[in-house]
């Protein structure tokens, strides 16, 4: 499956869902067209005691939106999780919930530093991986998809998101979390998808919808985001 945001129509139609379901939203308004999709897609295929990944976990709403629906075992790796970040969206968050388990040393988010490319997660053991707009931001597609279908269980979900447009963008010139900025276009997702394809992915048909309104600005580009699901061939 690949997706494009076409209009602003479709953000305020994600946020009023994610609203009514009393889901925490991104503060970046056109990034809950993302976590929207994400949602529907792991409740719709994954129970609610199964594990998922989300990578480029910091700042990402994505693990407190699924504790939000009751999910139980969730992770989260990036390649700096700070101690104040750990405090909020662990401590605090359990005593806002009241849950103190968290004295002992329990919590149904688990957070830690890392890099996504090698993870240190036993093989198998995901039922769905997010990753919320992260690999515009350097990360090599063979080593990522290598590391994503290790980690997945045999039909697990890997859920992307990115920046997109139709025509080429010239980004590169400008650094966005230490690597150029990145906004692919048609032929670089159906490239990253052939990939994904040789590590052992099941192949969707590489048909990527029509670009509309530029949802998305950022340095003076405008631009939108790309949603791709791939599962993991049994």
């Amino acid at each position: 499956m690949i997706k494009v945001l076409t209009t602003w129509d479709e953000v305020g139609k994600c946020v009023l869902e994610l609203q009514k379901a009393g889901i925490p939203l991104h503060h970046q308004p056109q990034k809950n067209w993302d976590l929207f999709h994400f949602l529907n897609i792991i409740r719709e295929n994954i129970d609610k005691s199964e594990n998922i990944l989300d990578v480029g976990a910091s700042g990402s709403p994505v693990l407190e939106a699924l504790l939000n629906q009751n999910y139980s075992n969730l992770y989260g790796i990036d390649l700096r999780i700070g101690f104040r970040e750990w405090f909020n969206r662990i401590f605090m968050t359990a005593l806002h919930r009241r849950d103190f388990r968290i004295l002992y040393g329990y919590s149904p988010i688990k957070l830690k530093g890392g890099n996504l490319c090698s993870s240190g997660y036993p093989d198998n053991y995901f039922s769905a991986v997010t990753s919320l707009s992260v690999i515009e931001h350097g990360v090599p597609f063979n080593d990522y998809f290598k590391e994503m279908n290790r980690i997945l269980k045999p039909g697990g979900f890997l859920l992307t998101t990115t920046d997109y447009w139709h025509e080429k963008l010239e980004t590169e010139r400008f650094k966005v979390f230490g690597a150029p900025m990145k906004v692919f276009i048609p032929k670089e997702i159906k490239e990253c998808l052939s990939i994904a394809f040789k590590f052992g992915f099941n192949e969707v048909p590489l048909v990527i919808p029509d670009c509309n309104e530029p949802c998305v600005t950022f340095n003076n580009f405008h631009y939108t985001f790309l949603f791709f699901l791939l599962q993991k061939k049994q």
